[in-house]
């Protein structure tokens, strides 16, 4: 009850996300999910207040992984009994994913068995992430790919090959290709940043980045400011309620208040990629203006003379009459006397 009361000043007063009805397009703002994962630790209040801090803290989306045991693991495999502690009903479920929607958020899951997969989409899952885990699943994918929702693809860990498979099941969901793996924490060194640009270029999907670098570092929130400017146009962050508790994946994630400041400056620096076309802008334009200097005469030219590169300079002015390509000078007669330092206008030239 303690990591509840923490959070209760920042739930209350931090504003609500604005929501965006967007499938994370290319050139789209970043499109920040909340990654809580099993950070709910089975408890229906932990994943309400998540939800609630998910908002508050400025994500589009907020993901769970909700799961049965038993379709998850064999009852010999070490964490078998902790998952049968994350066991939810669809009751709860569903009233987690109301409180998303009612909090301007899509709610995302990790498709992680057929049974916890439909009872999802029964709930009013707005999209689903196949987890590395899952990538050969193929029955899963099959089920995921009939409801024909937005599906994020975990290519951590995974051979082209099994993305490429993965893809061709789910041809008709809007697919992004997720680059990252969860290595608790995952060092800076290993990112690789580049593969989502290789993403890009080969597979001509939207891509993101699945963030697991150590929560409590500065480079956790510089990092996904660098996929971006490598084309990530989505970010999947873990946002954990305290890492006093050491839930799991707490090491990998953000507070609230840090993931309020994160999500904030990193849509601000998404507008700065602008544009890729040449094209000058009107303020680039303003600029030209202002700094662009005049054609003026390097010595004193007589009447007759051709005008050569040598022969020119070139300062600032504000008259109207000044020229500036030195096209427009280079190789022109002149047909009346020019002082030395003065501008060469259209009418000294022949």
């Amino acid at each position: 009850m303690e990591l509840l009361h923490r959070t209760d000043d920042f739930i209350a007063t931090a504003p609500l996300a604005v929501h965006r009805n967007y499938n994370v397009p290319h050139m789209s703002p970043p499109f920040i999910v909340a990654e809580i994962a099993q950070g709910y630790e089975g408890s229906s209040t932990l994943a309400e207040r998540s939800v609630v801090a998910a908002a508050a803290a400025g994500a589009d989306a907020v993901k769970f992984q909700a799961l049965f045991a038993d379709e998850s693991a064999l009852p010999d495999y070490k964490y078998y009994q902790l998952y049968k502690g994350l066991e939810l009903s669809e009751t709860t479920w569903r009233h987690v994913v109301n409180l998303a929607h009612q909090k301007s958020l899509l709610f995302y899951a990790d498709a992680l068995g057929e049974r916890s997969f439909h009872m999802l989409d029964h709930c009013g899952a707005d999209g689903y992430k196949v987890h590395a885990g899952s990538i050969t699943n193929f029955r899963l994918l099959r089920a995921v790919a009939q409801v024909g929702k937005p599906v994020l693809i975990s290519t951590g860990g995974s051979e082209h090959q099994e993305v490429e498979r993965a893809m061709d099941i789910l041809a008709s969901c809007d697919i992004t290709l997720m680059h990252g793996i969860q290595a608790e924490p995952t060092e800076v060194a290993d990112n690789h940043l580049h593969r989502i640009r290789t993403l890009v270029e080969r597979y001509g999907k939207p891509v993101g980045l699945q963030d697991h670098t150590l929560g409590s570092t500065l480079m956790a929130q510089y990092l996904p400011f660098v996929a971006i400017g490598l084309g990530a146009t989505v970010i999947e962050k873990h946002l954990a309620l305290s890492r006093l508790a050491e839930i799991e994946d707490s090491i990998s994630a953000l507070t609230p208040e840090e993931f309020r400041g994160w999500a904030r400056l990193l849509k601000q620096a998404f507008t700065a990629l602008g544009s890729p076309v040449w094209m000058l802008s009107e303020q680039e334009r303003a600029y030209k203006s202002k700094i662009r200097k005049a054609i003026c005469a390097a010595r004193e030219i007589r009447p007759g003379e051709v005008l050569t590169e040598d022969d020119l300079v070139f300062k600032r002015t504000h008259d109207a009459s000044a020229l500036y390509a030195r096209e427009e000078v280079v190789g022109r007669r002149v047909q009346q006397s020019i002082n030395s330092n003065a501008l060469i206008r259209q009418v000294d030239l022949v």
